[in-house]
């Protein structure tokens, strides 16, 4: 039986990198995972984390729980809820993740995007005053 060249380029790629690759491509590109962005920032020596965009698979939550006694995390909000202008929703995002994340070697509040301008101001201006209460240390 024959191996595809796709196959062999798979395990051969995965054998010498340690990377998963996206099939069935006819030229497998390397497809890293928030694990494989955390490990090479510690081993670089990055101690924050702020790649955290929730619409592409990033957990901040998760991140936190693996890797928050090496590293710090910035953003992991995710803008689609800041999208809605509804304080309610924003207030649920904010609330589950802000109180974990802020321990360990702490958290920068930021969303895992760019602010666009269907964000109005007053929903933006009650994101931060409210991000900041929440993740504010306690002296």
């Amino acid at each position: 039986k024959k191996t595809s060249p796709t196959r062999v380029s798979l395990d051969l790629s995965t054998a010498l990198w340690g990377i998963r690759s996206l099939a069935p491509l006819r030229h497998p590109l390397p497809a890293v995972t928030q694990r494989d962005i955390a490990n090479g920032s510690i081993e670089a020596g990055i101690d924050c984390l702020q790649v955290i965009e929730v619409k592409a698979g990033m957990d901040l939550l998760k991140l936190y729980h693996d890797f928050g006694d090496h590293l710090s995390f910035m953003g992991g909000i995710d803008v689609r809820v800041l999208y809605t202008n509804d304080r309610a929703k924003i207030d649920a995002e904010l609330e589950a993740k802000i109180p974990v994340v802020k321990g360990n070697n702490g958290y920068i509040l930021h969303s895992d995007h760019s602010i666009p301008n269907t964000v109005d101001f007053d929903t933006y201006e009650y994101f931060v005053r409210r991000g900041l209460e929440l993740g504010t240390y306690n002296q």
